[in-house]
This record gives C-alpha cells, structure tokens and sequence, in this order.
C-alpha cells in the first residue's frame, strides 16, 4: 500500500497551478473564449438595431449614451443566451449537439456566474441612463430569463414565444425611447419592427424541429403534423409585416418613405423557395443564417429611413462588419453543420 508521502507525490491538484476561477471554471481563454460562443455574439445586432431605432426616432444625440445603451443591450443579449443554452440541454442534445458539449465544460455553476455577471455589468451601466430606462431594462432582464426558464419558460408556448422573442426589438426600441426620457408604447414604429421581429422567429424554430418534437417544446413549427406544414405557414406569416407597413402608411402613421422596405419583400420570395426545397435540419439551418441577414437587413435599412445621415450610414456598416466578422470566424454556437449531420455521413 502506497504511503501518504507517496500519494501527494502525484496529486494532481498539487502539481496544478492554482487559478482564479470563474465560478467553478479557471479563467483560461478557452473558458472565456467558450462563454463569449454561447452568448451568441451575432444576435447582438438585434437588440442593437432596436435600441438605435427607439434613440434616433428624433435624431442622433450624445454618443456616450449610444454607447452605453448599446452596451447594455449587449450584454443582456449575451446573458440571454447563455440562459438558453443552459435550459435547452434537452433539445439541444439532437438541434445543437456542440452546444451541449460547451455548456458541459463551463458547467452549471459556470453559466449562472457568466450569466449574473453579464446581467450585473448590464444594470451598473444602466444606472447612467436614468430610472425609466431602468424600469424598461427590468422588464428585459424578466423577459430574457422567462424566455427559457421555468415555471414560465415562454418558449415553450408558440404564441408567448414569438412575443417573448419579438422583445429582442421591441423592448429595446422602447430602451432607446426611455434614454431619451420618454415613453411611447404605440409608437407606429415600433408597432412595424417588433412585429416584423415576432414573424422573424417562426425561421428559427424550423432547423430546430426534430429536437423541438423530441423534447415535447411547443413552438411555432412542432404544432404541426410535420414539417411542410410548418414552412408553409412561417412563410405566410413572414409576409404580413409588408400588409402592415402599407397599412401604416395608408393611414399616414408612417410616412411614405417606409414603403421602400417592400422591396425584401422580394428577397423573403427567394428565402421561402429555399425554405421548401430543404431535405434536413441542416439545409434549414443554412436557409436560417440567410434569414438572419434578411432580418437584420430590413431592420437596418428602417434605421436609415428613419435617420437618412452619415451615422445611420456608419451604424449599418459596422453592424454588418461585426456580423460578417462572427461569422467567418465561426464563435457562434448555433452552427450549420450540425455534429449527428456529419456522423450520418461517415456512416453512408
């Protein structure tokens, strides 16, 4: 029997440099680098774009508010994300297997303290835009967490599920109001880019459908028998917001120069094509991806309706270079080639 002098000889926690630790992880770049795939940096653009829409509806002001704002809707989004990611292990393990893998390595005590850490900085840095930005931020931090946790857990209802996820847009367009000092919830155009937001969500569930059914999540897609059902009718909705925006700007709640985002309509003609003739979740998830760009793009192109100026001009392009940037280097944890995709392969 091996003496205690010798055990301690090859402890491992002995001979282990000991590091600071985030939660129950070292803080080493592959732990940091896992956290910031997780919280999804491309989905930023979102909440971003919502937040310059509600700030800019009276012009461009101070840039150190822009600043902080779009921060704040970073970092909430960020949190956001690692939530999910934490409480979808289930569909996770068939839609997004790397996820759950990564979600293992920083472990559950890991994304709670990435999580309140994210959502802590959020508020610290809010307190700078006053108390009704606050109380909007509230009601985003409750939506953020509510969107996947239970007992609520939004997203597992279709019809709550779109309107929690058209809150990436729509409560930040109402944080841009409140860092102005105002607040108005029947904003015209607010109406028009959250909504265009809620239809947005129906594309995601579609990759997500096989996972969705096996975990018995209710979404937009698994409520029906199978899945050209369900294209069918996230291609229908994905139409109504151009009935709406005429609408609007019939009744001159919008001015006319909106009409110009019809013209994606023709571009959301050419995404349901690709759309149908998709065989597996990973021909999806692509036809996901190009509506992500098409969401951000109408989006985008509405800020510089809005605000026709070189910063509108320079905000679009550094939203489309951040997402471009994410993209190839390929830190979001929501992928194409899906890791049971590629063993099927193998296995052909």
């Amino acid at each position: 029997m091996a003496s205690k002098k010798t055990r301690k000889a090859y402890d491992p926690l002995l001979s282990t440099p000991q590091l600071p630790t985030f939660g129950t992880v070292p803080i080493i770049p592959h732990s940091l680098g896992i956290v910031f795939r997780l919280s999804r940096p491309r989905t930023w653009v979102f909440p971003s774009t919502g937040f310059l829409l509600g700030y800019t509806l009276t012009g461009w002001g101070p840039l150190t508010q822009i600043g902080i704002g779009l921060a704040v809707a970073c970092l909430i989004t960020a949190a956001t994300n690692i939530v999910n990611a934490y409480a979808d292990r289930n569909e996770d393990a068939v839609n997004q297997p790397s996820r759950v893998f990564w979600i293992d390595r920083i472990g559950r005590r890991g994304a709670a303290a990435s999580s309140i850490l994210l959502y802590g900085t959020a508020i610290a840095l809010a307190v700078q835009l006053g108390t009704l930005f606050l109380l909007v931020l509230s009601l985003g931090v409750f939506n953020s967490l509510f969107y996947s946790l239970r007992p609520l857990r939004f997203k597992a209802r279709p019809l709550p599920s779109l309107l929690s996820f058209s809150g990436a847009v729509g409560l930040a367009f109402l944080g841009g109001l409140a860092a102005r000092g105002t607040l108005d919830p029947f904003s015209p155009l607010l109406l028009l880019t959250a909504y265009f937001m809620l239809t947005y969500g129906t594309i995601k569930n579609l990759p997500d459908y096989q996972g969705d059914k096996k975990a018995g999540t209710r979404t937009s897609a698994t409520v029906f028998q199978n899945i050209k059902h369900a294209i069918l009718f996230s291609g229908a909705l994905l139409y109504t917001p151009y009935i709406l925006l005429t609408t609007l700007v019939v009744a001159k709640l919008l001015k006319p120069i909106y009409l110009l985002d019809l013209g994606f309509a023709v571009l959301l003609t050419l995404i349901f094509s690709q759309m149908w003739k998709a065989k597996n979740p990973q021909d999806l998830e692509r036809v996901h991806t190009l509506g992500f760009f098409y969401a951000i793009s109408f989006l985008l192109f509405t800020l510089v309706l809005t605000n026709p100026s070189l910063e509108s001009v320079t905000a679009i392009s550094s939203a489309f270079l951040w997402t471009m940037l994410v993209s190839k280097v390929n830190v979001d944890s929501r992928v194409e080639n899906r890791d049971w995709e590629k063993s099927r392969g193998k296995q052909r």
